[in-house]
């Protein structure tokens, strides 16, 4: 028992730091995840969608600092406690997520932790047994280092991360793990697997049929449903459940990481345009009605310097912006989110490379897009 404690110490300790130090670099990226579990539509508990960045900053230091407590082997009780809720929560929103299909592409975290939702709930049910394993033999975690070692490592801890998640939410986050992030090609990333010669992800539907004569239930996919006409010729007693119909992955295959990138510019799609341009400004503003007049006027100030210098500028939102006086252009609001974690943010490319981007509170100056080329 011993030893497999000592196993499930490090393996759970090292996880959950790994886990909290993605989410603690971009604490905005996992708010949006809550703020979509928390909506009407998935668990209803909107009034804590205004909670959303507090709880996901907590969140992230408290992963962190439970991997931590772990391996340093202090509070042992309190620790191991404390990882068991806290796996219970996370083992509930994956099966949800899993089973009920939803939040399951936030554009949260792009490819730092790209799971499917079976996976990171298999992951997590594996984390509750190794968990369980812990609370059970919780007498042989002994302290790695000395009380005043172990405390002060920790506290170092907990004040790097929690710089870093400040960092996160007022600048852009240190490392982004986003398609979109400075030195990524979007021409290359929106690429099709038949462009690349590989493999596409392929679907089937599946269909819940019911037997109006004897009330027979049974579960079809698209293929099968096709193949057989007693589903659908005239005057057959079997009919779709259309509530129940879903779609599920068949093979697994290549998907291009930027996917619902392109500019709907007053009904013209201008992507190519702006993905080709040599110096492009694009002001993104996923929230319209969270913008006021005054960073309003700073967008049509910079956006009217930088076409003067060659830029082309473009706006990128998901309503019309009032007052604003550049083109404004409509994209997908989870794309924009996912771009970047500023409302407005601005990005600049370069033939469609990402040669910089700006959160709002380090809003650029002419000068500083011009030294980029």
């Amino acid at each position: 028992m011993k030893y497999l404690v000592q196993f499930a110490r490090i393996i759970v300790g090292v996880l959950f730091i790994i886990s909290g130090f993605v989410k603690n670099v971009d604490p905005v990226g996992l708010s949006y995840k809550l703020e979509e579990y928390f909506s009407p539509t998935v668990l209803n508990i909107p009034f804590l969608e205004g909670l959303s960045l507090p709880l996901a900053t907590f969140f992230s230091l408290f992963e962190i600092v439970l991997g931590v407590l772990l391996l340093l082997g202090v509070w042992r009780k309190f620790t191991t406690i404390a990882l068991l809720l806290t796996i219970v929560f996370f083992t509930f929103l994956t099966f949800y997520s899993a089973y009920f299909n939803k939040v399951t592409d936030c554009g949260c975290f792009g490819d730092a932790l790209k799971l499917e939702p079976w996976t990171s709930f298999y992951k997590d049910v594996v984390l509750l047994v190794l968990i369980i394993i812990l609370v059970v033999g919780q007498k042989y975690i002994q302290p790695l280092f000395s009380a005043k070692v172990n405390y002060g490592i920790n506290t170092l801890v907990l004040i790097v991360s929690a710089i870093i998640a400040y960092l996160g939410i007022s600048h852009n986050p240190i490392i982004d793990f986003r398609a979109y992030a400075v030195g990524k090609n979007l021409i290359e990333g929106m690429k099709t697997p038949e462009e690349l010669g590989l493999k596409p992800t392929t679907y089937k539907t599946i269909y819940t049929m019911k037997n109006k004569v004897d009330g027979q239930v049974v579960e079809i996919d698209d293929a099968q449903y096709i193949a057989d006409d007693k589903w659908y010729k005239q005057g057959t007693p079997w009919q779709i459940e259309e509530d129940k119909t879903r779609t599920i992955v068949e093979k697994k295959g290549y998907e291009p990481p930027i996917h619902d990138f392109s500019f709907d510019c007053n009904g013209v799609d201008k992507t190519s345009e702006i993905l080709n341009a040599s110096k492009t400004l694009i002001f993104v503003v996923p929230f319209v009605e969270k913008v006021d007049k005054s960073q309003i006027a700073k967008l049509n100030s910079l956006g009217k310097e930088a076409k003067q210098k060659g830029f082309v500028v473009t706006t990128i939102s998901n309503n019309p912006i009032k007052g604003l006086e550049l083109e404004n252009c409509f994209m997908d609001q989870t794309t924009m989110k996912t771009i970047i974690r500023s409302n407005p943010g601005v990005m600049i490319l370069e033939k469609g490379t990402v040669k910089a981007k700006f959160h709002y509170n380090d809003f650029p100056t002419i000068n500083q897009l011009e030294e980029l080329f």
